[in-house]
């Protein structure tokens, strides 16, 4: 008698207490959103679809993962987006350090503080570019025939406070040639690319993808990696680390959530994230692209974006001081 009382207070605190008591629901509940602030055909397009691919392909989730490009407004459309996306861990943004130049300068009103980050994918390198006929052997000719014209010598960049137009800033501070130097800004790097060829440009910021595939063009020459050290793909060739030029502000790209999502998606998104950046597979096609395949977990990878952002600002800051003058 004593038990079966005992089993039906049981059962009446689990009918009072069990309606509050519900498990968390599994993720994914439907299929995930990677949204990418950039044109088809990209670097950040092809990382993004590859990601995808692999998810699939290594049954990470339950739900399939697709690919959408936002590429208009400067990436403002896209940030917008996901920033105002349900903190569920369904809508993801692939994205890099643009952040820290365009909200250093005010050209997008988002930071890399209004969103949750996953983890780092992959560090795309870049380097200075010029056509193959070109006189400059190698950055150290470009910088000495710099400081001897009378004119300056004109850089193309894809868009005010993108990455490589903070990149380029922190190049001329480092080698002492600012005012040496003339930036025009393109809305994209074919667009640049395109000027490049035809002569309404002497050099352009590259991707080092896109740059070995213009070398192997028989177009262009690369005359500096601005990075510390030499790439595999590139043997030989000039880096800013061999000028003696250290804590280069480097393009980390990787996934990002909504504000506020819950930290067992992150943790659960962010292992699904290592698993496909240490793949064979991802790394074969970063290598292919000349792109360095990196996982950095969140609480890690956050740590060079706070280090990066100082530079970035310091770099804006001067920008803004000399477009008063």
């Amino acid at each position: 008698m004593k038990s079966a009382l005992i089993c039906l207070m049981l059962l009446a605190a689990g009918a009072v207490f069990g309606s509050n008591t519900q498990a968390a629901p599994t993720f994914p509940q439907k299929e995930i959103t990677i949204i990418v602030p950039y044109s088809a055909g990209g670097e950040s397009d092809m990382t993004a679809r590859k990601i995808a691919e692999i998810a699939g392909k290594l049954q990470l989730f339950s739900q399939p993962v697709i690919v959408v490009n936002m590429p208009s407004a400067n990436t403002r459309d896209a940030l917008r987006h996901v920033a105002g996306s349900k903190p569920d861990g369904h809508t993801l943004l692939l994205h890099h350090t643009a952040f820290l130049g365009a909200h250093a300068l005010g050209t997008v009103p988002y930071s890399y503080k209004d969103f949750a980050m996953i983890g780092q994918s992959l560090i795309t390198p870049n380097c200075l570019i010029a056509r193959a006929d070109a006189p400059w052997k190698n950055g150290t000719e470009l910088l000495a025939a710099a400081a001897q014209s009378d004119k300056p010598i004109v850089v193309g960049a894809s868009s005010i406070g993108g990455y490589a137009h903070i990149l380029f800033e922190f190049y001329m501070n480092a080698t002492k040639s600012n005012g040496k130097f003339k930036t025009i800004f393109f809305g994209s790097t074919t667009e640049s690319a395109t000027a490049l060829q035809g002569g309404k440009i002497d050099i352009r910021i590259q991707p080092t993808g896109g740059a070995m595939n213009a070398v192997k063009a028989g177009d262009s020459k690369i005359l500096t990696l601005l990075t510390e050290k030499g790439m595999p793909q590139f043997p030989g060739v000039e880096t800013l680390g061999s000028l003696g030029i250290t804590n280069i502000p480097m393009q980390r790209q990787g996934l990002w959530a909504p504000k506020d999502t819950p930290p067992a998606v992150l943790d659960q998104l962010g292992a699904a994230l290592e698993k496909i950046v240490n793949s064979q597979e991802f790394q074969e096609f970063a290598a292919s692209k000349a792109m360095i395949a990196e996982f950095i977990p969140r609480d890690q990878w956050i740590k060079y974006y706070q280090a990066d952002e100082k530079i970035y600002d310091q770099i804006a800051a001067d920008i803004k001081k000399a477009a008063k003058k």
